[in-house]
């Protein structure tokens, strides 16, 4: 059973119950009748915005009833439709519960509240676990990624009444049930001030609503919220320093993962990382770690991120980092004393790479995924050892064409090194 984490609201409705669902029943007809069509779940993740923006950021708190995310707004629509559920429905209780995830409280983009409840839909994991959904494709199902979270409510919808086929037409005393056992306390279908804040804020949504900035917080659905106005090598940079930890004394890049509030480091994963964030690795280093369980980013898969976002997903750079060293397009050799943000740095016969990030209160940064069991992080480039040189990567064209830096790779080349 999902309960409620949040204060209660007195409804706004009184006693007026028979006007309520009269018209209820209207404006949820109406907000069906005009729902927009889809051509599947809306991916949860935006893309980052290179030349700044809005990318991938958690937006002000959205208090303002009338008002909506408009990446929830997308959401709520695309699914409804799916499950054959008003749209104003779902966006009732993702207003009643998290205003759409934008509320700063414990156990809405990470952790639990003090009832057990997490992600933006406040979900118990008892409940998410019989509810829980992919709604964005990724072959996950997380309750704090939005999409997920959404297409979980519909589950709980429909589910908690015996119709969990969307084939299944909703009346409008199925719809009151449904969102009633949504967080049922003590009351019944009928006098339930849950269900009744609900339905309020869904006939609100079905008169008019405004749509806000996108909010793409969540746990595991993140990313830099600007990658800045600066050069193209200065975009990779802060790429890259999002996902390090923010050590005393390091550099704090425009946003940084672990310095927000319920942010945490970003592990070390043997294999693991993508062009579009953390993902778990494979099994096994030289020293035998696996990164099989750990989300993360080895070496060159942190640069391979950093590179593709900095560039508007434009650029794709090799897996490894002896198949980049050896690219014969897009990567210029650079003079160590001529280094500047965003280079790519080589080290230890090419088993190790790291972002070069700029000088920062007289010191010379980078970025790296060292090794198993350690984290992304900040180290002082002059303090390294067994320094092998360094690559600029070349500045998308602006064609609009995705540029593949072609590898020449030797045959069988792996990861390597433990920290590849």
């Amino acid at each position: 059973m999902r309960r409620r984490p949040m204060i209660w609201m007195f409804a706004i409705f009184g006693g007026s119950g028979i006007a309520f669902v009269a018209t209820f029943l209207v404006l949820v007809m109406l907000a069906v009748m005009t729902s927009t069509s889809g051509s599947g779940i809306l991916q949860a993740c935006a893309p980052n915005n290179p030349t700044g923006g809005s990318g991938v950021v958690q937006a002000k708190a959205t208090k303002a009833a009338d008002s909506i995310p408009e990446n929830y707004l997308k959401l709520y629509k695309e699914i409804g439709e799916k499950r054959n559920i008003p749209w104003n429905v779902l966006a009732g209780i993702g207003y009643i519960e998290t205003h759409h995830g934008t509320l700063d409280a414990q156990g809405v983009t990470s952790g639990e509240n003090y009832a057990g409840a997490g992600g933006p839909m406040q979900f118990l994991k008892s409940s998410w676990d019989i509810y829980g959904a992919d709604g964005d494709g990724d072959g996950k199902e997380d309750r704090y990624n939005p999409a997920d979270a959404i297409a979980g409510a519909a589950n709980h919808l429909r589910g908690s009444i015996g119709k969990m086929s969307s084939s299944i037409p909703l009346s409008q005393s199925d719809i009151r049930r449904a969102v009633h056992r949504y967080n049922p306390g003590n009351y019944t279908p009928q006098n339930n001030p849950y269900a009744n804040d609900v339905l309020a804020a869904a006939n609100r949504y079905a008169k008019g609503y405004k749509v806000a900035t996108a909010n793409y917080a969540s746990a595991t659905c993140a990313g830099p919220a600007s990658l800045g106005s600066g050069s193209f090598g200065q975009k990779i940079a802060y790429a890259a320093a999002y996902w390090a930890r923010a050590d005393p004394g390091t550099p704090r890049p425009p946003t940084q993962k672990d310095a927000k509030k319920g942010g945490a480091p970003t592990p070390y994963s043997w294999g693991g990382g993508t062009p579009n964030g953390p993902d778990t690795g494979i099994c096994c280093s030289p020293n035998g770690a696996s990164g099989t369980n750990v989300v993360g980013f080895d070496c060159s898969s942190l640069a391979l991120y950093a590179v593709y976002q900095a560039s508007g997903k434009k650029i794709t750079i090799p897996r490894t980092t002896w198949a980049i060293w050896r690219s014969n397009k897009g990567l210029t050799k650079v003079p160590r004393n001529q280094l500047a943000p965003g280079d790519l740095v080589f080290f230890s016969n090419l088993s190790h790479m790291g972002i070069y990030y700029g000088e920062v209160n007289g010191v010379r940064w980078m970025v790296e995924a060292p090794k198993p069991g350690d984290y992304v992080k900040f180290s002082k480039f002059d303090g390294r050892g067994s320094y092998v040189g360094a690559l600029r990567v070349t500045p998308p064209s602006g064609s609009g064409k995705p540029d593949v830096i072609q590898a020449m790779a030797p045959s069988g080349a792996g990861t390597g090194g433990g920290a590849a």
